[in-house]
C-alpha cells in the first residue's frame, strides 16, 4: 500500500504492551518497521538516538508524562515529522488540543485494522498527494478551516474509511447531515447510495416502513410493495437523523439489524440481508436520554463507536464571514442579485453575533438580505432581527436615560450598598450567598421589567446579545416545567 522505496520505520508509543503488539501485526501488510516505547521518556530517548524514523504513533495517556509533552518536545527536534495520536480518551476536544500542539492526525482507539492502515499510509504519503479533493478552506461540502472544524475534518478522514458507525452531535443548525455525507463521500463506498430518513418527521407508525419496507397489504393504504431505507442503502451509508426521537420498540429492531445486517419488511416473514454503514445523530445527549429511559442503552453502545461533535457556529471564529461570503454569492445568483460582498460595519456584527440557530440561521439571514434589498455591497441597514438590534452603548447614548436607566440605576446603587454594608459589618455569612444563576435571572429580570418588556433594550442596557436573553429566559423556562 506504500508509494516505493525502502522500508520505512515507525515509533509507536505505547505503554500496554498487548495493544502495542496488536497494533504491530495490523501494520505487517504495509511493510513497515515498528519500534514500540512503552513510556513518554523511553520515546524521546529512542527518538533522539535515531532520527531515521518516518511517523510517530503517539498515545496521550502514558504513565509518566503527557503525550501532548511528549509532542511538544517532538516538533522541538523535528518539526515535520508526522505524528498520529492515538488514545481510548478521544473527543473534539482532544482532537483541537492535539492539532494546536502540532498532530497530523488523530485515531480513536479502539481502532480496526483497516483504519490504522490507511490512516498511517496516509500520514507516510508526500504531503503534495495529499488533500487535493477540495480547494482551500473547504471540505466535502463544509466551509471553514478554524481549528474545531480541522479536528472535525481529521476525525472523518479517519473513521471514514472504515464501516464503524459515527455518532453525530451538535446543536441544531450546525451541519450535522453535511457531516454524514462527508463521512460517506470519503469513504470507499462513495458510489453507492446515501440514504437519509428523519426520525423526527416521520410519523411513529409509518417510520418501520419508511426504514425497513413493507409488502403489499401490510396495512391499510398498503397498495403495493416498497422498498424501505435499508435497503436502498445496501452497499452504501445509512444516515439516521434524530435517533434519539426513535420509538423504543422500533429500537430493538434497529438494535438486530444492525447486529445481524437481516430485517423484515413490515408484513413478511421473509429475512433480508443488506450491506450497511451506519451514521446516526442528534442534537440531544445521547447518554442523558439513555438515563431518562428513552434510548435504550444497549443501542446506544451499539452506536457509540466513534463519537463526533460538531461545533456552534459561535465557537468557529471567522468561519462565519467565509460561510456568509459563500452564501451571499450562491443565492445572490439564484435570485438575480448582484451581491457580492459586506461592509466592514457588517463583517463587524457577523462576527461577534453569537449565532443561536448556528449556519441555518445565518443561512436565513443570508436570504432575507438578497431577497428584500439589492446593490453589490451589504450594508448595515440591510440586517434583519435580531443582527440590526442597535448596541448596547448606541441604547444607552441615545435617550433610554430617563425611567430606564434610573431604574437599573438605583437598583445597582442599592445591590450595592447593602452588599457593602453586609462586608463591612462582617456579618456576611453562607447563608447569604446565592446561586451566580439566580442573581443573574433577578439581574435580567430588572432589565427586562425597566425597559417595559423590551429585551433587546434591556440586552444593550446588560450588554450581551439578545440572543443570550432569549436563551436563558427558555432554560429557566423548561427548568421550571421539569420542577413542576
Amino acid at each position: 500500500m506504500l508509494d516505493s522505496g525502502a522500508k520505512k520505520r515507525i515509533l509507536m508509543v505505547e505503554d500496554t504492551a498487548s495493544v502495542a503488539a496488536l497494533y504491530k501485526s495490523y501494520l505487517n501488510p504495509l511493510d513497515v518497521d515498528v519500534e514500540i516505547a512503552s513510556n513518554g521518556k523511553q520515546a524521546l530517548e529512542q527518538f533522539s538516538s535515531d532520527s531515521a524514523f518516518s511517523l510517530i504513533l503517539l498515545d496521550l495517556r502514558l504513565p509518566d508524562v503527557s503525550g501532548f509533552d511528549v509532542l511538544a518536545e517532538i516538533r522541538k527536534q523535528k518539526p515535520d515529522i508526522p505524528v498520529v495520536i492515538m488514545t481510548a480518551h478521544g473527543s473534539i476536544d482532544a482532537a483541537v488540543e492535539a492539532l494546536r500542539y502540532g498532530a497530523s492526525d488523530f485515531l480513536i482507539k479502539p481502532c480496526e485494522a483497516d483504519l490504522l492502515r490507511v490512516t498511517v499510509n496516509n500520514a507516510l504519503k508526500p504531503k503534495s498527494a495529499v488533500n487535493k479533493k477540495s480547494p482551500e478552506g473547504a471540505y466535502y461540502g463544509f466551509i471553514g478551516r478554524s481549528v474545531p472544524m480541522q479536528a472535525v475534518y481529521r476525525v472523518i478522514d479517519s473513521a471514514a474509511p472504515s464501516k464503524a458507525t459515527v455518532f453525530i452531535t451538535g446543536e441544531s443548525g450546525t451541519g450535522k447531515e453535511v457531516c454524514a455525507e462527508a463521512v460517506h463521500a470519503a469513504s470507499a463506498r462513495a458510489k453507492n447510495a446515501f440514504v437519509a430518513i428523519n426520525c423526527a418527521a416521520i410519523p411513529k407508525d409509518l417510520i418501520e416502513s419508511e426504514l425497513f419496507g413493507h409488502v403489499k397489504g401490510a396495512f391499510t393504504g398498503a397498495a403495493s410493495e416498497r422498498e424501505g431505507a435499508a435497503e436502498m442503502a445496501d452497499g452504501g451509508t445509512l444516515f439516521l437523523d434524530e435517533i434519539c426521537e426513535m420509538d423504543l420498540d422500533l429500537q430493538s429492531k434497529l438494535l438486530r439489524f444492525i447486529q445481524t445486517g437481516t430485517f423484515q419488511k413490515v408484513g413478511s416473514s421473509k429475512v433480508k440481508q443488506v450491506d450497511v454503514r451506519f451514521v446516526c445523530a442528534t442534537n440531544r445527549d445521547p447518554w442523558e436520554e439513555v438515563m431518562k429511559g428513552n434510548f435504550r442503552e444497549d443501542l446506544y453502545y451499539r452506536l457509540h463507536v466513534i463519537p463526533l461533535t460538531l461545533p456552534p457556529l459561535r465557537d468557529r471564529g471567522e468561519d462565519v464571514l467565509e460561510i456568509a461570503e459563500s452564501l451571499l454569492l450562491h443565492v445572490a445568483m439564484e435570485e438575480g442579485k448582484d451581491f457580492r460582498s459586506f461592509d466592514d460595519n457588517v463583517v463587524q456584527r457577523l462576527i461577534n453575533y453569537d449565532w443561536p440557530g448556528n449556519v441555518r440561521q445565518l443561512q436565513n439571514v443570508i436570504r432575507n438580505i438578497v431577497v428584500l434589498h439589492n446593490g453589490r455591497e451589504v450594508t448595515e441597514m440591510m440586517l434583519p432581527p435580531p443582527l440590526s438590534t442597535v448596541s448596547g452603548v448606541k441604547i444607552a447614548s441615545n435617550g433610554i436615560k430617563n425611567k430606564n436607566q434610573n431604574t437599573i440605576a438605583q437598583t445597582r446603587e442599592d445591590n450595592f450598598a447593602v452588599g457593602s454594608a453586609l462586608e463591612s459589618s462582617g456579618s456576611i455569612t453562607k447563608a447569604d450567598i446565592e446561586p451566580l444563576w439566580l442573581v443573574e435571572k433577578r439581574a435580567i429580570q430588572i432589565a427586562i421589567d425597566a425597559c417595559d418588556g423590551n429585551i433587546p433594550q434591556a440586552a444593550g442596557l446588560l450588554e450581551v446579545s439578545p440572543s443570550t436573553i432569549y436563551r436563558k429566559l427558555q432554560s429557566w423556562q423548561e427548568s421550571q416545567e421539569k420542577r413542576n
